[in-house]
């Protein structure tokens, strides 16, 4: 893939701080040897009333006067800005198209987005390539339904076959969403969590984020004073260095594929370009830091509890990771999808539901999943 054919490309800064030297444009596919991340915009205002302008060029500058940190620092491809087609559809299927290429490269695409329903491009990408996908999103609607038009999740679970095993939503405030909106999340086993469940305690975020291959990011879920450039502004949402927090999770992550920051629009303050910047710093730190780990009885590196539960009925097998305190649960699966997702489904999960188990009780996290395995 010639990425001219695709892209406006981006000049460089050469002088920063040392991510300036990592930065660099790749030609073509080939030119991703030496690269763990691919950054590039889709500038699209057909989706609604975004702007779909995006200072590429402020949020890379700002980007290169940061400093990283690390022993194997990996160069950063940075494509610049996507020619978006003559109609929506296009758009998707090119983003579609170059994110399937990517993943193909084993490289993690970092889309900065106009709009959060690009995400439904980035879902097609999996759809092509017939694989299960977990998604996420941090943002202050669910995007499963609206008065108007169905959400970019609204999109994806009417789709047939249909290759969402789950979606997230973190952050949503209540007053913003409609009662049957959350009754059609409930049905369907999503994993929500309100704003006020994560002020105060974001690492509640962090199981669910460990545990999808696509993350997508809103500017719009920080508060309207820490991002100003929002062309929707919240009074209430993220503070700047929770979402921070929240992306760096991701980079950690050896699950994550893609990762999304959208709803960018204008971007002319200098802070709102720098923000994002270190947004994609935390996002190379975790990159750099992230290592394989995954849980196994037979591993020294990590404890396995059984814990009985309804009068010893059937027991829950938790694991927790000896080097970093993360831990996990099985859920089983039942023997007519055991081809499918194997015999045992491990899904990432925190310490309160290992305390939920020991209380005698099935954790919202184990019974959601299982459910959607059947």
């Amino acid at each position: 893939m010639k990425f001219e054919d695709y892209f406006d490309a981006i000049d460089l800064d050469s002088e920063g701080g040392n991510l300036s030297d990592l930065l660099y444009v790749p030609s073509d596919t080939a030119d991703l040897d030496e690269t763990n991340l691919v950054i590039f915009s889709v500038p699209e205002s057909r989706y609604g009333d975004n702007t779909g302008e995006i200072n590429l060029h402020g949020i890379i500058s700002a980007l290169s006067n940061l400093n990283i940190h690390g022993q194997k620092l990996k160069k950063v491809a940075v494509l610049g800005s996507l020619k978006v087609g003559k109609s929506l559809h296009d758009t998707e299927a090119a983003v579609s198209q170059i994110v399937e290429e990517l993943l193909s490269k084993r490289v993690t695409p970092l889309i900065l987005s106009s709009s959060r329903e690009i995400t439904y491009g980035v879902y097609q990408a999996f759809k092509s390539l017939e694989e299960v996908v977990n998604v996420a999103s941090i943002d202050w609607k669910l995007n499963v339904e609206s008065t108007q038009e169905a959400g970019f999740v609204g999109k994806i679970i009417k789709e047939q076959p249909n290759f969402l095993f789950n979606y997230s939503c973190l952050g949503y405030q209540t007053y913003h969403v409609s009662p049957e909106e959350l009754s059609l999340a409930d049905e369907l086993y999503f994993d929500v969590l309100r704003l006020g469940e994560l002020r105060g305690d974001i690492y509640k975020a962090e199981p669910i984020i460990r545990g999808s291959e696509v993350i997508s990011v809103s500017m719009e879920a920080l508060k309207a004073s820490d991002y100003e450039s929002s062309q929707n502004p919240q009074p209430n949402g993220f503070y700047a260095e929770e979402i921070c927090q929240c992306v760096r999770y991701a980079g950690l992550s050896e699950k994550l594929k893609v990762l999304l920051i959208t709803d960018i629009n204008l971007l002319d303050k200098s802070s709102d370009q720098l923000l994002i910047a270190e947004m994609i710093w935390c996002l190379l730190d975790g990159l750099y830091a992230r290592f394989s780990e995954i849980p196994n009885a037979r591993n020294s590196q990590y404890l396995k509890y059984r814990v009985a539960i309804k009068d010893d009925e059937f027991q829950l097998v938790f694991y927790k990771s000896l080097k970093t305190d993360r831990w996990w649960m099985e859920v089983p699966v039942p023997p007519q999808y055991s081809n499918k997702y194997r015999k045992q489904h491990l899904i990432p999960c925190d310490y309160d539901d290992y305390k939920t188990a020991t209380n005698d009780d099935l954790p919202d996290r184990w019974w959601k999943a299982y459910k959607k395995l059947l």
